[in-house]
């Protein structure tokens, strides 16, 4: 397609327009009352979907379709698109003038909208500002003055010169999406991060370069075409980009401050311009940031979201990224509807992404949690009886090894390093490994999770409450609750705060089968029997495993008092039940010495890394399995005292 072809195409898209709000897809903008608003990528796709069929229902179905392409999104996905269509618009979820949602269905846009053709002319390009003034020059910096001048006066007169070459030559044909990064101004006081601002540009390159539409020039030969500014033709001939970017570096006082400037060299228009300021130790996000930042200014193909998302998952193989979402994607599906098909097709894109990119960190780490879960975890049983316990820990440790050699970050090792040190029993080296990285990471919710299990290991319930707490909290800004919280509210011994975090999050996702499985759970725990009730409604129409459906029933009957209905569940659990949730019924049922009977063969060095995992169970006894207390022993861990199910059929207690 010609240039003049393709200014034919966008003059041919329409415009969408509601009260104030103007969404002009020819540019790909959103405005209100002329005012640029931000929001791109499948958000900005989804909002004019939603404009197209203005008052009707776009179902859920349809928008996968048209916005996403079938491709195995999850709800999240939607739902974090829709609050930032609302968050553009200015709507209100709890009472919408915009957006209408309409659960278990999908979306309605509730005003009218009329839609322009665009005989409108594109909206003129700004002019160029005015050149600020030189700072002034300070007593001590001599040479960082003369460094940050030079770099300024190298980047006006490349610019002045492509100006002047373009109007004296004409127009040059170059694509819009290309760019040159210039080798980033040390600024620092002693001039001594020279190597940073030198690496930060090639990690800026290689972070654009997995955006398959941006067009780069080498470094090589945009260094030549630098150097030179006398020589022959315009910059964007010189370079064949259209783009510049260049920037500065000041690393003082355990702070690094990067300043970033990106400029159309065809009229010295500055694009964008960004300071970040983080700590030494989190200087990634800054060459993430700006990467993203700049994929977003130049509109390219590839979203902005996933081009970030991309750089931070460790992998530049979009085939091994397009399954590592897929794993992300069947793995909350397996959540909302409990299907445990769907916690094996998320685990095997993790082995189809680790398989694409041998180097994909995050893609080995998820791999391994995948063969060796939580056994007390209802969806412990991916693989079946297809491997022993022996050959799935031992698959657990090729990953995870994998996952510690690939880390692109020792910060990120630490994690991986935690989890292979709990695995093996070492249980202080592990906590202290995933206190190290939380205080790095303090946002992961896996981390949080992986420190409540250890917590929980160490006999600590205040730590394990804690734990509840970030992952809640950070799961409802997210606009995904995980279950989890609730799930380790319970094992911290805190019923009521558990209850009131499940109602909270059942607000958010109330057809979510994990969720009411163990929103169920909490409720009973803390005496909301009724509640309890209506959660178990949502676990029988779910896809979840039969055994966890008839656990949730006999956990009902038991609390409602039908001692026999609970018995006769007990017996079907007996006979297709995994171990895990045998040993839960025979508790509910007062049968104590049936259930440690149950985990009593796993009493040996082969077999402790799978009892240890009951120890997240407040309802668990470890006095009774000598060589797992000879471990704990050694390890200075001092188990505490198990606690009864107040829901249990039977009201004694473990001893």
């Amino acid at each position: 397609m010609t240039a003049t072809d393709q200014f034919d195409a966008d003059v041919e898209k329409p415009v969408y327009v509601t009260g104030t709000f103007r969404l002009d897809m020819r540019e790909n903008r959103l405005t209100n009352e002329g005012v640029a608003i931000q929001l791109t990528g499948k958000p900005l796709e989804l909002l004019e979907l939603l404009m197209t069929g203005s008052q009707r229902l776009i179902t859920k179905e349809e928008i996968f379709e048209r916005v996403w392409q079938n491709r195995a999104i999850s709800e999240a996905v939607l739902t974090t698109a829709i609050r930032q269509i609302r968050t553009a618009l200015g709507d209100d979820a709890r009472r919408p003038t915009m957006i209408e949602t309409v659960h278990g269905k999908g979306y309605r846009f509730l005003p009218p909208v009329t839609v322009a053709t665009s005989a409108l002319p594109p909206s003129p390009a700004p002019s160029a500002p005015a050149p600020a003034a030189a700072p002034a020059k300070r007593r001590g910096r001599h040479k960082m003055t003369l460094t940050a001048l030079a770099a300024a006066a190298v980047v006006a007169l490349l610019l002045n010169a492509a100006i002047w070459g373009r109007q004296a030559a004409g127009s040059v044909s170059v694509p819009g999406k290309s760019i040159a990064v210039m080798p980033f101004a040390d600024l620092s006081p002693e001039a001594d991060a020279a190597w940073f601002a030198e690496g930060l540009s090639e990690e800026i390159v290689s972070s654009l370069s997995k955006s398959p539409d941006i067009m780069i020039a080498s470094q090589r030969l945009t260094e030549l075409a630098t150097k030179d500014t006398a020589a022959s033709g315009t910059l964007e001939s010189r370079l064949g980009v259209a783009n510049i970017l260049e920037g500065s570096v000041r690393r003082t006082g355990g702070r690094v401050r990067v300043t970033a400037r990106l400029y159309r060299i065809r009229d010295g228009f500055q694009l964008w311009t960004q300071s970040y300021d983080r700590a030494e130790n989190d200087v990634i996000s800054i060459q993430e940031g700006i990467a993203f930042d700049i994929a977003r200014a130049l509109d390219t193909v590839l979203d902005p979201e996933k081009l970030a998302a991309m750089v931070k998952a460790g992998t530049s193989s979009p085939a091994a990224y397009d399954a590592y979402l897929q794993g992300i994607a069947f793995g909350k599906r397996s959540l909302l509807g409990g299907d445990i098909e769907d916690s094996r097709r998320s685990s095997a894109a993790y082995e189809l992404a680790r398989k694409i990119d041998p180097s994909f960190s995050e893609a080995h780490w998820l791999a391994a949690q995948s063969w060796f879960a939580n056994e007390t975890r209802i969806d412990s049983n991916v693989f079946g009886e297809k491997f022993t316990r022996e050959q799935r820990l031992a698959a657990y440790e090729e990953r995870i090894d994998a996952a510690i050699a690939t880390a692109k970050h020792e910060t990120d090792a630490l994690k991986y390093r935690s989890s292979k040190a709990s695995m093996r029993l070492q249980l202080k080296p592990a906590h202290e490994l995933m206190l190290k990285y939380l205080q790095a990471r303090p946002r992961d919710l896996d981390a949080w999770e992986q420190l409540a299990t250890l917590a929980a290991y160490a006999g600590d319930r205040g730590s394990v409450a804690h734990a509840a707490e970030r992952i809640h909290t950070l799961s409802m800004e997210s606009g995904w609750p995980w279950s989890r919280a609730v799930t380790i509210s319970v094992m911290a011994m805190k019923p009521d705060l558990a209850a009131r975090r499940a109602r909270e999050q059942l607000k958010v996702s109330p057809d979510n089968a994990t969720l009411n499985y163990q929103a169920q759970r909490a409720f009973l725990w803390s005496g909301a029997i009724d509640e309890a009730r209506k959660s178990l409604d949502y676990v029988r129409s779910s896809t979840m495993e039969e055994e966890n459906k008839l656990l949730a029933e006999m956990r009902q009957a038991c609390a409602e008092g039908k001692t026999s209905d609970a018995a006769a569940l007990g017996a079907k659990i007996e006979k297709i039940g995994e171990i895990a949730t045998r040993w839960q019924a025979n508790q509910l049922l007062g049968d104590y010495a049936a259930a440690t009977k149950l985990l009593t063969p796993f009493d040996t060095a082969e077999g402790l890394p799978t009892l240890i995992q009951f120890m997240f169970q407040p309802t668990f006894d470890a006095r009774e399995f000598p060589e797992l207390m000879k471990r704990l022993e050694t390890e200075g861990v001092r188990p505490v005292r198990p606690v009864a199910m107040p829901m249990a059929c039977a009201a004694a207690s473990p001893k």
